[in-house]
C-alpha cells in the first residue's frame, strides 16, 4: 500500500528529528515515487516475457500465413497473365480469319460487279450495232 501524503510528511519530520535534513532527504529519495507496490517483480517480468513471446509467435505464424496467401497470388496472377495469352492469340486469330472471309467476300462482289459491268457494255454494244445496222439498210 502506497502512504498518503501525510504519512511520508509525517515520516520526513521524524527522521529529520533524528537524523538531521540531509540524511532523511537522502533516504525519502531513494523510495520508488508511486510506492513499494508499483514496483514490477521477477514474476511480473516472467508473465510479460512469457506473453511477448506468445505473441512473436503468432506474429511470426500470421507471416508465414501472409507468405503462403502472397505464393498462392503470384500463382494466380501467372495463370492469369497465361490466361490473357491465350485470349489475345485467340483475338487475333479471329481477326485475321475475319480479314481472309471479308477479302473472300469482296473478291465475289468484284467478280458481280465485273459481269455485270461486261453485260451492260455488251448490250450497249449490241443495242449500238442493231441501230448502226437499221439506219446504215436503211
Amino acid at each position: 500500500m502506497a502512504a498518503t501524503h501525510s504519512q511520508m510528511s509525517f515520516l520526513y519530520h521524524r527522521m529529520t528529528e533524528s537524523m538531521g535534513e540531509e540524511a532523511a532527504e537522502l533516504l525519502l529519495d531513494q523510495l520508488p515515487p508511486g510506492g513499494w507496490d508499483q514496483m514490477s517483480t521477477k514474476s511480473d517480468l516472467v508473465e510479460l516475457r512469457g506473453g511477448i513471446k506468445g505473441d512473436f509467435a503468432d506474429l511470426k505464424t500470421d507471416f508465414a500465413d501472409l507468405k503462403t496467401d502472397f505464393a498462392d497470388l503470384k500463382g494466380d496472377f501467372a495463370d492469369l497473365k497465361t490466361e490473357m495469352a491465350d485470349l489475345k492469340s485467340l483475338v487475333v486469330t479471329g481477326f485475321a480469319e475475319a480479314a481472309v472471309e471479308r477479302a473472300k467476300i469482296i473478291k465475289g462482289q468484284a467478280r458481280q460487279l465485273y459481269m455485270m459491268v461486261s453485260a451492260m457494255a455488251l448490250f450497249s454494244l449490241s443495242t449500238w450495232v442493231a441501230i448502226y445496222i437499221a439506219f446504215a439498210s436503211g
